[in-house]
């Protein structure tokens, strides 16, 4: 086995597999003495540094000595080796762009030509006179819409940027594989295969390469019979808004929006989306007021109050036109969203039904009463209002119009207007809400849809089951029923539901440059956690305790089970109880089309996922707890 020298200046996975598993090798800095001639092979690792590496030149001259004689050699983010070298003196940052595999250059196993792999937020050298004779591994091409293959030509593959090639002896890598790892390439059985290539490149022979756990694990094929089940994961959820820093001044200023999709491939850091707003501040407090229901706890208790506090004392409107109108967020100041709203409301409206009186009851009613009065003839709301906008002219545009029949914006300010009424809220809640929930399914199931089709089934469950809750009515119980049933058709055996969009009608859907699905094709194992199946555990837990239903019940329990086993175990306290946006159901893995412009599969909205996620696993004990009460 050759021996191999690491010229680097830090360690990083790669070093530390080289040198676990190939005896005699060593590691150097490339500014300090290089023993090249000493060694049987060299490798150059500068993925975990500020800047590609341009070798000395004096460390050039026997590096390419070396290269004559035929040693193996491997460069990861270094600016020039042989006749290329970085064209643009700034690597590119590869947002939007995914890495394609050609089969050409590296044999590697379970790839085939065609494989499409992510690298995140990585970065990308681009090289000039790449020579005509070296054989493409990866090229990058900007938004495949693909989950995980797609077929391309070998002049479309060429075409792209080259982001890892062989040159006879040499192979070498343009973009930062060195911490592979921390970094969570994906798939990641998939690139652990193209780093066991390179070792067995760099070893001169056929060695096996044994990998440490990936940064993110999961508890596959968890099952779930009853609350006891999920106490853990919860346990797990509350205690990750601490650990990944969430919640500012003990929630009275606000809940942070979560992890951004970007994770520096230097040293696998995911970086926080640090905004503030009044969804993510909201329903994060309600898993605290649920924890603080359910056990006691004085300290989630004190969370919850101090969050939603912040939403009503400091983003509600309190006085003037707009009296009522809660504010999106400390940057989107005069902006108001509807559905984002209601989700604010839900969990101290869940209270007000469920738990006894709650502080913010007039608060709530004035934010409703804000949104009705901008709320169009058929129950239906603009998707949303900009203070600037709101002259004489469009108060009345907003009041006589007819807006869209779609869930995703309006489905969860229905509920909430329910609920308020359920609570003492005046009966013209329940007229608006009704009213709203009537219009989309006069249409269904051919709403006008945001993210997908699935996404539009799942924001529909909570509210048609309060809506039958409320009146009774069959119509409204056959509409819970109906919508559940065509959920059925993309249930996943794992408890999850796959994404889906008939004839791909959503305006998300295979879109780039903006907010975009997770979606490819219909068919795509992908689970979204952002927009469809994190609305479940409560829809399904609230659905069997307005109806009774042990189908809905048993419901819960799979789409609970599937919570388990997709929440993330981590030695990253920043990530070990969440759940990211996107998980790939064939690998069990976070995976999925990176497209979206904010949002993409490694993001972790604090509110939307894992606030809901939790409000919902623990209503159910609180629902088991009032069915089993006497009438």
């Amino acid at each position: 086995m050759n021996r191999i020298l690491v010229i680097t200046q830090k360690e990083s996975d790669l070093s530390d597999l080289i040198l676990a598993h190939c005896p005699g090798s060593a590691i150097c800095d490339p500014f300090g003495e290089v023993p090249v001639e000493d060694f049987d092979a060299l490798c150059f690792l500068s993925g975990n540094e500020d800047r590609p590496l341009i070798l000395p030149a004096a460390l050039r001259l026997r590096v390419e000595a070396a290269r004559e004689a035929g040693k193996p050699v491997f460069t990861e983010f270094v600016a020039s080796i042989g006749s290329t070298y970085l064209g643009i003196d700034i690597p590119a940052t590869m947002t939007h762009h995914r890495m394609v595999y050609s089969q050409g250059g590296l044999d590697c196993a379970g790839l085939e030509s065609g494989d499409v792999l992510d690298g995140h937020y990585n970065s990308c050298c681009q090289y000039a006179f790449i020579p005509k004779t070296a054989k493409l591994i990866l090229s990058y091409h900007p938004y495949i819409c693909a989950h995980d293959h797609i077929e391309m030509s070998d002049e479309a593959l060429r075409n792209g940027i080259w982001a890892l090639y062989r040159d006879g002896n040499t192979l070498v890598c343009a973009l930062r594989l060195c911490n592979f790892r921390r970094a969570r390439l994906s798939p990641v059985g998939q690139w652990e295969s193209i780093v066991t290539e390179v070792l067995r490149h760099l070893a001169g022979e056929k060695i096996d390469v044994t990998f440490q756990a990936p940064v993110c694990n999961f508890a596959k094929g968890s099952q779930v019979t009853g609350y006891e089940d999920v106490k853990d994961t919860v346990a797990r959820g509350l205690a990750w808004f601490e650990n990944a820093d969430m919640i500012l001044v003990g929630g009275a200023n606000g809940i942070k929006e979560g992890l951004s999709h970007h994770i520096l491939a230097q040293n696998g850091k995911q970086l926080r989306a640090e905004l503030v707003r009044n969804d993510c501040t909201g329903e994060s407090a309600g898993a605290f007021m649920m924890d603080a229901i359910l056990t006691g706890s004085e300290k989630s208790k004190a969370i919850y109050e101090a969050a939603t506090g912040y939403c009503f004392d400091n983003l509600q409107v309190k006085e003037g036109p707009h009296k009522g109108m809660m504010r999106w967020s400390e940057m989107a100041w005069g902006t108001c969203y509807q559905d984002d709203v209601a989700r604010v409301l839900l969990p101290t409206l869940l209270k007000a039904n469920y738990a006894g009186a709650t502080a913010h009851y007039d608060d709530m009613m004035d934010a409703l009463w804000y949104l009705v009065k901008t709320t169009g003839a058929n129950g239906l709301r603009k998707s949303r209002t900009d203070i600037p906008d709101m002259n004489e002219e469009m108060w009345e545009k907003l009041a006589s119009g007819k807006w869209a029949p779609t869930a995703h914006h309006n489905s969860y300010y229905a509920a909430a207007l329910l609920l308020a009424y359920r609570a003492g809220g005046p009966a013209r809640f329940l007229e608006v809400g009704e009213k709203c929930l009537s219009s989309i399914m006069e249409v269904y199931p051919w709403t006008v849809r945001e993210t997908s089709e699935t996404e539009e089934n799942c924001r529909l469950i909570l509210p048609l089951a309060v809506l039958y809750q409320v009146t009774g009515k069959e119509e409204h119980k056959a509409w819970l029923y109906r919508v559940t049933e065509e959920l059925q058709k993309v249930h996943h055996e794992s408890g999850a539901y796959r994404e889906w969009d008939t004839d791909y009608r959503a305006n998300c859907s295979r879109r780039e440059n903006g907010e975009c699905a997770l979606l490819a094709e219909n068919g795509d194992p992908v689970a979204d956690l952002l927009y469809s199946v994190n609305w479940l555990p409560l829809g399904f837990a609230y659905a069997y305790l307005a109806t009774g239903d042990e189908m809905f019940r048993k419901l819960w329990l799979d789409v609970a089970g599937f919570m388990v086993s997709c929440q993330i175990h981590s030695e990253d306290p920043t990530l070990d109880g969440a759940w990211a946006r996107a998980f790939d159901l064939k690998r069990w893995e976070i995976n999925g089309v990176p497209h979206d412009i904010g949002w993409a599969p490694c993001c972790v909205e604090s509110g939307w996922t894992v606030g809901e996620i939790l409000i919902g696993l623990q209503f159910m004990k609180l629902v088991e707890d009032l069915m089993r009460k006497p009438a």
